[in-house]
């Protein structure tokens, strides 16, 4: 009688565990945009702080500060996009000058090529700064699916082993 009875509870805590291993855990995906990388729940548009979120809740830590350092490096790199065009095209447009030559004014534009080579420098910086956003981002989101697929891969039954026994068995 108690051998029955254990045996009916062995299979309802191996039916209970087995369903709670199959509950569906949605992947996110990483879209690229111009500037930004928006990540996606079922091609729903997650908000930042909902992103932060998830990454906290289901402890995929390297995910958690990869994502935040993500944004610091865009906060940084269109400033530096921004103040590298301005340079750049402040020394292409240059200074007016003028001389007088023979009685005659001769006006001509003074060019910096030092000012130029650091816009154009600040602004490449800039772009490598936004790059690299996106990378950290894409990243983040790639392990985080990682961490979900191998926590759904474990499988705890409690009940018939494959050998005919009865008792627990967990498979990776």
């Amino acid at each position: 009688m108690i051998n029955r009875a254990l045996i009916v509870v062995f299979f309802l805590c191996s039916y209970c565990v087995s369903q709670a291993q199959s509950e569906p855990t949605e992947l996110i995906t990483a879209r690229r945009d111009f500037l930004d990388t928006k990540i996606l729940k079922s091609g729903v548009l997650m908000k930042p702080s909902e992103v932060k979120r998830l990454f906290y809740n289901t402890r995929a830590n390297s995910s958690y500060t990869k994502y935040n350092f993500s944004k610091y490096l865009l906060y940084t790199g269109v400033p530096c996009v921004a103040g590298g065009g301005y340079l750049a095209y402040d020394a292409i447009k240059g200074t007016r000058m003028s001389v007088v030559e023979n009685g005659q004014e001769l006006v001509y534009y003074k060019r910096p090529i030092f000012q130029l080579i650091g816009g154009v420098g600040l602004f490449t910086v800039g772009i490598c700064l936004i790059e690299y956003n996106n990378e950290i981002k894409t990243t983040a989101v790639t392990l985080y699916n990682n961490k979900v697929k191998t926590a759904k891969d474990v499988k705890v039954k409690v009940g018939l082993l494959p050998s005919g026994k009865v008792g627990l068995y967990a498979s990776f």
